[in-house]
């Protein structure tokens, strides 16, 4: 059966999910939904504050161990330094275990929730809506989810999957908005507005279920 794990997405500074780049990942933060969820599986997170208002939405095309996201050169462009928005900073040290790199957006206190997660979930096929959030439409309104953790089984219907796909489909999947809590407006790097020109760094990200 195809899961669609369902969320609050507390705080949306484009690093989780981060859609930039062809590829949408979710690297940090909801350490469960990144364990367990698998290939086909869709993962929807709704704007905080906005009940039943869809951020994003991204089916998984991938899952890969964080170890081996740091060393795919497909992810580079990811990095701390080499990105304003980076979501790719846990490296294996040379005892194989996950070592966080120095970032603007995770302080080491976050390390072991984002580690207990093991996984980075891609996706290829994902809508992001940002602050241009949108309805989920009355026949879905039933897989919102308002509370903290996440939700998968709950209140799910035979039917969901294709009916979340045929909804999804009324838009062109990419980019629709931009992160609700970006420090400055979007850049080259995510092609949809200009940078403020003053900001060096995304804002820390605050402490996530």
């Amino acid at each position: 059966m195809t899961d669609i794990y369902r969320y609050v997405v507390r705080y949306d500074s484009g690093t989780a999910p981060r859609p930039f780049g062809a590829v949408c990942s979710l690297a940090i933060c909801k350490p469960m939904i990144r364990r367990r969820a698998k290939p086909g599986d869709w993962v929807v997170g709704f704007r905080s504050r906005r009940p039943g208002e869809v951020l994003y939405a991204m089916q998984v095309t991938e899952t890969m161990p964080l170890g081996d996201y740091w060393e795919d050169a497909r992810f580079d462009d990811r990095k701390p330094g080499r990105s304003r928005i980076p979501d790719n900073f846990y490296r294996r040290s040379r005892a194989n275990e996950l070592v966080q790199v120095r970032n603007a957006v995770h302080p080491p206190a976050e390390a072991a929730k984002d580690i207990r997660g093991r996984n980075v979930l891609l996706g290829e096929r994902f809508w992001y809506f940002g602050d241009r959030s949108v309805l989920l439409p009355n026949h879905l309104l039933h897989l919102v989810h308002t509370t903290q953790g996440h939700s998968v089984h709950c209140n799910r219907r035979a039917r969901d999957v294709e009916a979340l796909e045929a909804w999804l489909d009324t838009w062109t999947p990419g980019i629709h908005g931009a992160p609700v809590d970006a420090s400055a407006g979007i850049d080259e790097e995510t092609r949809t507005a200009k940078s403020c020109g003053t900001c060096d760094t995304p804002p820390k990200h605050p402490a996530c279920a």
